[in-house]
C-alpha cells in the first residue's frame, strides 16, 4: 500500500475523476490504479477565489516497486504505507463469574460496553440518566421553558454530554495504533456517513448521533450486555481494597469483577462520594 499526500482537487469532483488525477501523479495508467481509500481531507483556499481539496490517500497498484522508484527523494508526497489495524488488548485477568460494570454512557462508556460485548463479555452498563429518545424530550423541555431534570439533560443522559452540542469529534494526529480509525468505523457502521473518517474537522450532527447511540446500545444488548437507565452509583463496595461491587440508587447493591468510571465532568456528587 502507498501512501499519497498533497493531492489537489477541485470542489465538487467525481470519484472518477479523483482517481484519473491519482493515476496520473503516480505517472501510471488508471488501469494499474487497484483501489484507493481517503484517509485524509482539507479545504485549501490559499489562492482564493479557487478552492481546492486537498487528499492524503492510500492506494493499491500493479507494480508497487516500480511507482516508488519514481518518487526516490520525494518520499513526502508518495512512500510505502503500513495500515495500522487496530487489536483488542488481550485480557490480563480470568474472568470472574461477576460482571464488568460500567458507570456513564457518554462515548467513553458507550465505546468500553460496545468493545467488551463484541469480545464475548457480558458487560452492564449504568447510566444516571434516562434514554437517548426520552431525554431529547427532557432537554427540548428545559430549552422552552426552562424545567430542569437534574438527572435527564443536556449533561447526564445516554450519549453523553457530547450528544446536543452536535456530536463534533475530536481525532488523534497520529493514529500508530488504530485506535482512532477503529471509533470512526464503528461510528459508520452505526449510522455515522462515511466522510467522517477523512474530514479534517468531522462531525456527525446530534439528529445523526442519536441513532447512532441508540443502534450501539441496541447491538450491545444483542451480544449480552445490560442497559440499565435512571441508575445512579452512590456508593462503591470495597473488601480488602478491591473493589466488590457498586450501589445504585442508595439501595441496591451489584456485584462486580471490574469497575469501569466512565462518569463525564460533570457529576460531581460522584466525584465527592469518591472523595
Amino acid at each position: 500500500m502507498l501512501r499519497i499526500n498533497q493531492v489537489k482537487m477541485k470542489t465538487g469532483h467525481t470519484e472518477e475523476q479523483l482517481f484519473r488525477k491519482t493515476a496520473e501523479l503516480l505517472h501510471i495508467p488508471v488501469q494499474e490504479l487497484l483501489e484507493l481509500k481517503i484517509i485524509r481531507q482539507s479545504i485549501d483556499a490559499r489562492r482564493k477565489p479557487e478552492i481546492f481539496y486537498s487528499y492524503s490517500l492510500d492506494v493499491k497498484v500493479k507494480n508497487e516497486a516500480k511507482v516508488l522508484h519514481k518518487f526516490k527523494g520525494r518520499e513526502n508526497q508518495v512512500s510505502v504505507q503500513q495500515s495500522a489495524a487496530y487489536s483488542f488488548p488481550k485480557p490480563g485477568i480470568k474472568r470472574s463469574r461477576f460482571p464488568v460494570v460500567i458507570v456513564g454512557m457518554g462515548p467513553a462508556g458507550l465505546f468500553c460496553g460496545y468493545f467488551l460485548a463484541l469480545h464475548g463479555y457480558r458487560p452492564i452498563l449504568l447510566e444516571r440518566g434516562k434514554c437517548v429518545e426520552e431525554r431529547r424530550k427532557d432537554v427540548e423541555e428545559f430549552w422552552k421553558g426552562g424545567q430542569l431534570n437534574p438527572e435527564s439533560n443536556v449533561q447526564f443522559g445516554e450519549g453523553g454530554a457530547g450528544t446536543f452540542s452536535d456530536g463534533k469529534l475530536n481525532t488523534l494526529v497520529r493514529d500508530r495504533e488504530g485506535r482512532n480509525g477503529a471509533v470512526l468505523e464503528t461510528l459508520v457502521k452505526f449510522g455515522a456517513k462515511k466522510s467522517i473518517c477523512y474530514e479534517a474537522k468531522p462531525h456527525l450532527g446530534t439528529d445523526v448521533l442519536k441513532d447512532i447511540v441508540r443502534n450501539m446500545r441496541n447491538e450491545i444488548v444483542r451480544l449480552g450486555g445490560e442497559v440499565r437507565f435512571k441508575s445512579l452509583v452512590t456508593d462503591l463496595e470495597i473488601k480488602d481494597f478491591e473493589v466488590t461491587g457498586v450501589i445504585i440508587n442508595g439501595e441496591e447493591r451489584l456485584p462486580c469483577s471490574q469497575l469501569v468510571l466512565a462518569c463525564g465532568h460533570s457529576a460531581r456528587d460522584t466525584f465527592s462520594m469518591l472523595y
